[in-house]
């Protein structure tokens, strides 16, 4: 949907600029960018006329004369464009335009007449020469409105002398030059308003997708964003074989209660934030939090080899970021919510497990959500659990045990045997 016209930066009507000198040195930006190739063909090809036309002027002379110094001073405006800033040919480039056309268009009106005997001008060539040229200036060159009624008056004004001096009559003078320019302005006006108008719209349009599309990574991360985008919000139910966990923290019932809501929640986004870019790090997405509980796949929406080993390691490095914190909320006091009810420390519990799981957006019509069904999820929620068992930090499944390194492997430990409803043989569960 197009963003409404009151919606959007405001465009001064006699100016033709945004009001935000920020918005209309964006849109300046912009402008530049779509004609500096060609405004460096422009200022070469005239450079190019000025040359042939020194020694044009040389023979009509009939030799030197100091006005002939003219055209190195022109040659050498013009070429000046190209050393300057790139800051100021951005900005000004429409300024420099101007100025440079004037003092050519100024030069060209003396050296007509400090011609000694000249024979009479040809009216005719006059009458077609000028009004081209004021309607080429005005439109096809990037002034905007203001210096373009500047360069148009001015024009006019030393224009007039020059017709007059043909012997050309006030009535056609008056037709041939205001007119054209009255229409020529009119249609600058509503170019560049315009111009600017689509511009603000685009730049809305833009803005409002960015932020769509951050808040779409905030929520639901990169890689799910992206398949989200790229299917259109699809993302059917994949079958896939994937590493699940579960990361619960002990004694959250009773830390939580004893803090105020704010402090409860700054709590909890500390620790997401600190567990989150463990997760990422090891190529986990995290398909939910529930309470302070962490459902995290591996393997899912993109494919992951070695998704196993992946996810015991990503549990361990989650508990090693656990006494960091932990160290972190005791220099801030943090920790007085809990030492006070006899709990030293925040301490969490992971289970794992692998097998085949569906994925996919998940929910109603209306509202959906990106996640995970099957045993898998069961069972890695019971080894969750289990950890109360055996006093252990991490348990996985012998399916995990038995994919893992060689180094994880020799440090795993076997803890016992649990019996899951819904399962016909008992579990093995692992610890590390």
């Amino acid at each position: 949907m197009s963003p409404r016209i009151d919606d959007l930066p405001r465009i001064d009507r006699y100016t033709c600029k945004f009001e935000n000198p920020v918005m209309e040195d964006q849109y300046m930006a912009s402008q530049w960018m779509k004609v500096k190739k060609g405004l460096s063909f422009a200022l070469v090809f005239l450079t190019l006329v000025l040359i042939f036309d020194t020694f044009a002027s040389f023979e009509r002379f009939g030799g030197f004369k100091p006005i002939l110094l003219g055209f190195p001073i022109l040659i050498g405006l013009l070429l000046s464009f190209f050393i300057l800033p790139e800051s100021f040919k951005e900005k000004r480039h429409g300024l420099f335009l101007a100025v440079s056309f004037s003092v050519i268009h100024t030069f060209q009106i003396i050296q007509a007449f400090a011609i000694d005997n000249a024979p009479e001008m040809d009216s005719l060539e006059l009458l077609t020469t000028i009004p081209t040229i004021f309607m080429f200036l005005g439109i096809l060159f990037p002034f905007n409105l203001i210096t373009t009624i500047s360069i148009m008056l001015f024009l006019l004004v030393t224009s007039i002398p020059a017709m007059d001096f043909t012997g050309i009559s006030s009535s056609i003078i008056m037709f041939n030059l205001p007119i054209p320019i009255i229409l020529i302005l009119w249609n600058k006006y509503n170019n560049e308003y315009n111009n600017r108008l689509n511009f603000a719209k685009t730049v809305s349009i833009d803005d409002t997708k960015n932020l769509m599309q951050k808040t779409l990574r905030r929520y639901f991360g990169d890689v799910l964003s992206n398949k989200m985008l790229n299917d259109e919000g699809g993302l059917s139910g994949d079958n896939k074989w994937v590493s699940l966990s579960f990361t619960d923290l002990t004694g959250y019932s009773t830390i939580i209660e004893h803090m105020s809501p704010k402090v409860a929640v700054e709590f909890l986004n500390e620790y997401f934030t600190e567990m989150h870019n463990v997760i990422e790090e090891f190529n986990g997405h995290i398909l939910n939090y529930i309470g302070d509980s962490i459902m995290v796949v591996f393997g899912a929406p993109e494919e992951l080899s070695n998704h196993e080993n992946l996810s015991v390691k990503c549990a361990v490095k989650m508990r090693e970021k656990l006494v960091e914190l932990n160290q972190r909320w005791d220099d801030n006091e943090l920790s007085r919510y809990w030492r006070n009810h006899g709990i030293d420390s925040i301490t969490a519990r992971t289970g794992i497990h692998t097998g085949s799981i569906i994925a996919g957006n998940i929910g109603s019509e209306r509202m959906l959500q990106y996640s995970a069904i099957g045993d898998v999820v069961n069972v890695a929620a019971r080894l969750e659990q289990a950890n109360k068992e055996y006093d252990s930090d991490i348990a996985f499944s012998q399916e995990i045990y038995t994919a893992l390194t060689k180094k994880l492997n020799e440090s795993a430990s076997f803890e016992g045997e649990i019996q899951l409803k819904g399962r016909t043989g008992a579990t093995k569960v692992y610890s590390i």
